[in-house]
C-alpha cells in the first residue's frame, strides 16, 4: 500500500511570519545560486574543475583530505585527466589558484590536495547564504553549525 503525502500550497511569507519549513526548493535555490556566483567568478571554469574542487573541500572539510591518487579513485578518472585537472586548479598551473599541493607530514613522497584560502573568493558562501535567506527568512540565521 502506498502512500502519498501532500504538497502544501506555496504561500508567501514575510520575516514577520513563521520560518518557512526547509524543503528542497530553498536548497536547490541556493545551489543554484552558488553555481551562479561560480560562474560569474570563474566563467570558463569546466565540469571537470568543478567537481574536483568541490570534492577536495569535502574530502578536507571531513578532516582526511586527498591525494591525487585517492582522488582518481573517488572520481574513476583517469590518472592523467585529475592530473591536469588538478593543476589547472593550482596557482602555478591556472589562473584560478584554488587548490594548493601541502606536505604529508610522514611521507615525503605524498602531498595532500588542499584548497588554497588565498585563492578562495568569499562571494560563493555569501552568495549561498544570500539566496537561503531570501527563501527561508531570518530563520537561517538561528541554525547551528553541524560538525
Amino acid at each position: 500500500m502506498a502512500t502519498t503525502t501532500r504538497k502544501k500550497s506555496p504561500t508567501r511569507k514575510t520575516t514577520t511570519d513563521i520560518a518557512r519549513d526547509f524543503d528542497g526548493e530553498g536548497v536547490r535555490r541556493a545551489l543554484l545560486a552558488a553555481l551562479e556566483c561560480v560562474y560569474e567568478n570563474f566563467p570558463h571554469i569546466t565540469l571537470p574543475q568543478f567537481l574536483v574542487s568541490l570534492e577536495v573541500l569535502v574530502a578536507e572539510k571531513d578532516g582526511s583530505p586527498h591525494t591525487l591518487v585517492s582522488l582518481v579513485k573517488k572520481l574513476n578518472m583517469p590518472f592523467s585527466t585529475a592530473s591536469r585537472v588538478v593543476w589547472s586548479l593550482t596557482k602555478e598551473g591556472g589562473d584560478i589558484g584554488v587548490i594548493k599541493y601541502q606536505r604529508h607530514p610522514t611521507d615525503r613522497r605524498k602531498k595532500f590536495l588542499v584548497l588554497d584560502p588565498n585563492g578562495i573568493d568569499r562571494a560563493v558562501p555569501k552568495a549561498l547564504f544570500k539566496a537561503m535567506v531570501n527563501y527561508y527568512g531570518d530563520s537561517v540565521t538561528k541554525l547551528k553549525r553541524a560538525d
